[in-house]
C-alpha cells in the first residue's frame, strides 16, 4: 500500500502545481471549486455513506457544477474585463478544469480507500448461499462457448444452474453448447432471434429459478471464486446488483494491450469509488449479478437501447437500492485485435450510453433518486460530454497558443497535464496490483489512445442526437471474435 500511497501524494502535488503553469484568477478559482466539492463528497462518504442516497432538499451538488460554477467563472471573465472571445475561451477551459480537477481529487483516495476495506470485508465468512442462475446469451459465438461453459461449471460456487440462450445462431454454438446438457445445463433456442443481447437475456429469464441472476457473456472466462465473491455483497439485503471486475484475456497486441489498460482504469478508479456510495454507474454486461427481484420490479432488459448493461444499471439505481462491485469477481473477456473491430464496438457502447442519458433524462434533476441524480449523472456528464469537448477546446486553444507564440508555457502545461493522467493510470494499476502491462505502453494511452476515443465520443453524440431527431434506432452489430482457450486462462 505504501507505493499506492506515494502515488496519491504525488497526484495532489501535481495538481497544486496547476497554477505555476496556468497562473491567472481563473485557475484559482477553479481549484478552490474542485477542492471545496472535493472535501464535501469525501466527508459524505466517510460521514454519510450509502445512507445518503434519499438527500431530498437544497442545492444538489450537479446545480453547482453545471450552474454556479459556470456563472461564477463568468464573472471572473468580466471582472477582469476579458469578455471577449479569448477571454470565454479561457472560461470553458476553466469550467473542464475544475470538472477534472474534482473528479481526480475525489475518486482517487476513495478509490484507495475501497482496497483497504474490501481487504477486510474477504475475511468474512460467506453465510448467504441462494440458488444462482447464470445466463449466457450466444450467437455466433462457436468458437468460444465451451470454453465459458466450462470456466462457468469449475467455479467453486453451490447451488447454481447455467442456461445458455442460443440466440438465432447460424453457425454451431447450439450443437456445441449441448453437449454440456448432461452436466446440468440448460440450452435455450431461440429461433427467431438475432435483435441484440435484451431479448435473449429476458427469455432466459423466463426458465431461471435463481434468487440471484449472473450474466456472463459467451466470450467470457469466469474465475473459480468469482461467483463466490459476488454473492458475498448480496449478504447485505440492501444490495441490489454487483458488478464484476472484467479483465482483457487476448493482451496479444498493442492495441488489446491498451484495451487491457483502459478495464483495469475503468474498474479501480471511478467504479471502485462510486462503490462506497453505493452508486457504481454500471454492471459490465460481461460479468455482473442481480438480484431477481429487482430484475422482475424493473422490467427486466428493455430492446430499446443496444447497451442494454448501462440501462438495467441505471434502472436499478432508480429503485433507491445498493449497486456495487466486486474487484475479486474476476472475469476475462477478449477485446478486439484490430482498430475497425474497436471502432465499431466503441461506437455501439457511447451511441448506446447517450441513449441512456437520453432515456432516463428524468434523473437529472429528481431529487429522489439520491446519488443517482447527485453524484452518477454528473460523473456521466462529465465523463462522456465535458471532457471530450473540452479537449475540444484545449487544442483549438494550443493552435491559438502556438500562433501568439506561446510555445514553452503550452510545452509545461502539457507535460504537467500528461503527468497527472499518468499517475491516475499507475494508480489504477497499483491498486489492481497488475503485474502484466509494461509502463512503457502508458504514455500512448495517456497522449493517443485516450483522445482517439474522445473524439469518438464526440461523432457518437452527433449521430444520437441526429438519429434521435429522426427517430432512428441503432443497430446491436456484431464482432468477429478469434476464441479463448480456456486452459491457458490464468485461474
Amino acid at each position: 500500500m505504501r507505493r499506492i500511497y506515494l502515488t496519491v501524494a504525488a497526484l495532489y502535488v501535481s495538481i497544486a502545481l496547476i497554477p505555476l503553469v496556468i497562473p491567472g484568477s481563473l485557475t484559482i478559482v477553479s481549484l478552490l471549486i474542485a477542492s471545496a466539492l472535493t472535501l464535501y463528497y469525501l466527508a459524505e462518504a466517510f460521514r454519510r455513506g450509502r445512507k445518503g442516497l434519499s438527500f431530498k432538499r437544497g442545492l444538489t451538488e450537479l446545480s453547482i457544477l453545471m450552474v454556479i460554477v459556470p456563472i461564477a467563472l463568468a464573472v471572473v471573465v468580466l471582472y477582469e474585463g476579458q469578455a471577449k472571445f479569448p477571454g470565454l475561451l479561457n472560461s470553458l477551459l476553466a469550467f473542464g478544469l475544475t470538472l477534472i480537477t474534482w473528479n481526480y481529487m475525489l475518486m482517487s483516495p476513495l478509490a484507495v480507500y475501497h482496497k483497504y476495506r474490501e481487504l477486510q470485508e474477504v475475511e468474512r465468512p460467506l453465510l448467504y448461499r441462494p440458488l444462482v442462475s447464470v445466463i449466457v446469451p450466444a450467437r455466433n459465438e462457436e468458437r468460444t462457448i465451451a470454453a465459458t461453459i466450462e470456466s462457468i461449471l469449475e467455479t467453486d460456487y453451490e447451488p447454481k444452474e447455467v442456461i445458455v440462450v442460443d440466440d438465432a445462431s447460424t453457425d454451431r454454438t447450439f450443437e456445441i453448447a449441448s453437449r454440456y446438457v448432461s452436466k446440468k445445463v440448460k440450452v435455450l433456442r431461440r429461433e427467431h432471434g438475432g435483435r441484440g443481447k435484451a431479448p435473449a437475456l429476458n427469455f432466459g429469464m423466463r426458465f431461471a429459478k435463481g434468487d440471484v441472476i449472473v450474466v456472463v457473456d459467451a466470450d467470457t472466462l469466469v474465475g473459480r471464486r468469482s461467483i463466490t465473491e459476488l454473492v458475498r455483497k448480496f449478504q447485505d439485503p440492501e444490495v441490489s446488483a454487483v458488478s464484476g471486475n472484467v479483465l482483457v484475456r487476448n493482451r496479444v497486441n498493442l492495441l488489446t494491450k491498451l484495451q487491457a489498460i483502459e478495464y483495469v482504469l475503468s474498474f479501480n478508479f471511478a467504479r471502485r469509488a462510486l462503490d462506497v456510495f453505493g452508486a457504481v454507474m454500471i454492471i459490465s454486461g460481461s460479468f455482473g449479478g442481480f438480484r431477481r427481484e429487482v430484475l422482475r420490479s424493473t422490467g427486466m432488459y428493455d430492446t430499446d437501447v443496444v447497451t442494454e448493461d448501462f440501462d438495467i444499471t441505471i434502472k436499478a439505481l432508480k429503485t433507491g437500492r445498493i449497486v456495487q462491485a466486486s474487484s475479486l469477481a474476476v472475469a476475462f473477456t477478449e477485446v478486439p485485435r484490430k482498430l475497425r473491430d474497436l471502432y465499431r464496438q466503441r461506437m455501439r457502447w457511447y451511441r448506446g450510453a447517450f441513449e441512456v442519458l437520453l432515456k432516463h433524462r428524468d434523473a437529472l434533476f429528481n431529487l429522489r433518486y439520491g446519488y443517482l441524480q447527485r453524484l452518477v449523472f454528473p460523473a456521466l456528464i462529465m465523463q462522456l460530454i465535458v471532457i471530450p469537448l473540452v479537449d475540444v477546446a484545449v487544442l483549438f486553444s494550443l493552435v491559438l497558443g502556438l500562433i501568439h507564440g506561446r510555445f514553452i508555457p503550452l510545452l509545461m502545461q502539457f507535460i504537467l497535464f500528461s503527468f497527472i493522467q499518468f499517475l491516475i493510470f499507475l494508480l489504477s494499476l497499483q491498486i489492481a496490483g497488475e503485474e502484466d502491462i509494461t509502463l512503457a505502453i502508458l504514455p500512448l494511452f495517456v497522449v493517443g489512445y485516450k483522445q482517439m476515443h474522445e473524439a469518438w465520443m464526440v461523432r457518437a453524440l452527433l449521430d444520437t442526437l441526429i438519429a434521435r431527431a429522426r427517430g432512428r434506432r441503432f443497430e446491436w452489430g456484431e464482432l468477429e471474435k478469434e476464441g479463448l482457450d480456456f486452459r491457458k486462462g490464468p485461474f
